[in-house]
């Protein structure tokens, strides 16, 4: 089981992101969130998030987040759009894009073959999400987000024999569609709350069986929130 649970942790090719659910409120607001997350069923390594959002205008909201598992595993995006509070309640709708690339280097199967996984993906996205800020005294936020769009993607698997040159294998090429809901809970003061997050992403005809193209469908994140 531990053989297989570290083969499994180094071919995680997508997981779920814990960008933070901003819930901006009136015009000049500002928020940065950072977080450490980590996945499930495969237990990938541990993430490190940040997110920073702000609305220039009334009623007009921008978010850029990213999150870094390793040096050579990263995901970014960035989006705009409307934001509506009504009284403690926020209403917020945006559109954004997203890129994402992991590279899993020299994986070891049960049977002593080396593999390289890696790829890149482009991920074009809406984003609703519905929320209360301020609630007791200022001190607690609840939210929850939905995220769906395409996710166009190419991944290789590569063999590495140990002499002789590289054999690329397996791709995968085919468009996807996500489906990404999340929750959040926020509890401190006015200006700094503890921050948790919990997502699960879906993916439209992805292979079921596959030790070497697999996705997490659980992320949970802990983190510091910050309001300017």
């Amino acid at each position: 089981m531990l053989i297989l649970s570290g083969l499994a942790a180094s071919c995680v090719v997508y997981h779920p992101h814990n960008a933070d659910i901003p819930l901006l409120h009136e015009k000049g607001e500002m928020q940065v969130d950072a977080s450490a997350s980590l996945s499930a069923p495969l237990l990938a390594h541990p993430a490190i998030n940040a997110s920073f959002s702000y609305a220039p205008l009334k009623a007009v909201g921008m978010q850029a987040s990213f999150s870094i598992t390793q040096l050579n595993t990263f995901y970014a995006q960035a989006l705009a759009g409307t934001f509506h509070p009504f009284g403690k309640m926020v209403l917020e709708g945006y559109l954004g894009y997203g890129y994402g690339m992991s590279c899993n280097d020299n994986i070891n199967t049960v049977r002593d073959v080396h593999y390289r996984v890696d790829g890149q993906y482009n991920l074009y996205f809406g984003q609703v999400n519905i929320g209360w800020v301020n609630l007791v005294e200022g001190d607690i936020d609840i939210g929850m987000g939905v995220k769906g769009g395409l996710m166009q993607s190419q991944w290789e698997k590569v063999l590495l024999p140990e002499d002789g040159p590289e054999k690329l294998e397996e791709t995968l090429t085919d468009p996807h569609y996500l489906i990404e809901p999340q929750l959040m809970f926020r509890i401190g003061g006015q200006k700094v709350k503890l921050s948790v997050n919990v997502s699960y992403a879906y993916l439209t005809d992805w292979p079921k069986e596959n030790n070497f193209f697999n996705y997490e469908r659980f992320s949970g994140s802990l983190g510091l929130h910050l309001r300017f």
